[in-house]
């Protein structure tokens, strides 16, 4: 895996800071502030605005510059797990007979990356996880074409992430995504992940 760059990580940092509800919804984030307290220049903190405010976690206000978004509110959430659930079903009956070795590895080892966050306890880790998990599965059922609009989609439901507690939970989940997964049962993937993303 190559080393992330100064943008990319100052990315990842803001997102986790997101995810984990650091900011509440609302909130003006400023560059100068930002750069000081991660130790960097303007200029990573701006790309991770651009990043970020695409990915549907931050917003541009006229006059106010960027702020945070609020999560959804239960209607549009409820819209948009439905959206989630219809990309990754679709995916797995497309492409689940055309899972390789390669793929299925990508997906074992993002459990065992998730299995890695849960252990140490990690809100913004387990959730970052979770989504890596999901990501791995579209790629390998060779899902490209929606990868833009469902990471838009997971940022919508990252905002509420409410799987904070219930690791163990988690856990299991994923490890029956894969189990079915890994036995072509296409009804039993399809069960395991309308169980899972709620």
């Amino acid at each position: 895996m190559q080393p992330q760059t100064v943008r990319e990580q100052v990315t990842r940092a803001l997102r986790d800071e997101l995810v984990a509800g650091n900011f509440e919804g609302g909130h003006v984030l400023r560059e100068v502030e930002l750069a000081q307290r991660l130790g960097v220049s303007r200029g990573p903190v701006r790309d991770a605005f651009l990043q970020l405010s695409h990915e549907g976690f931050l917003a541009y206000v006229a006059n106010r510059g960027v702020t945070v978004r609020h999560p959804p509110v239960k209607k549009n959430r409820d819209m948009i797990v439905s959206l989630r659930v219809q990309i990754e079903t679709f995916a797995v009956k497309s492409g689940l007979a055309d899972i390789t070795e390669e793929g299925y590895a990508g997906i074992e080892m993002a459990l065992r990356e998730l299995r890695f966050a849960c252990s140490n306890d990690s809100a913004a880790a387990v959730a970052r996880c979770d989504m890596a998990f999901h990501e791995a599965v579209l790629l390998a059922c060779g899902a490209e074409d929606f990868m833009e609009v469902w990471r838009q989609l997971c940022a919508k439901m990252l905002m509420a992430y409410s799987r904070l507690h219930d690791y163990g939970e988690v856990l299991e989940e994923h490890q029956h995504i894969l189990d079915a997964l890994r036995s072509h049962d296409k009804q039993a993937v399809i069960a395991a992940l309308k169980e899972n993303i709620r």
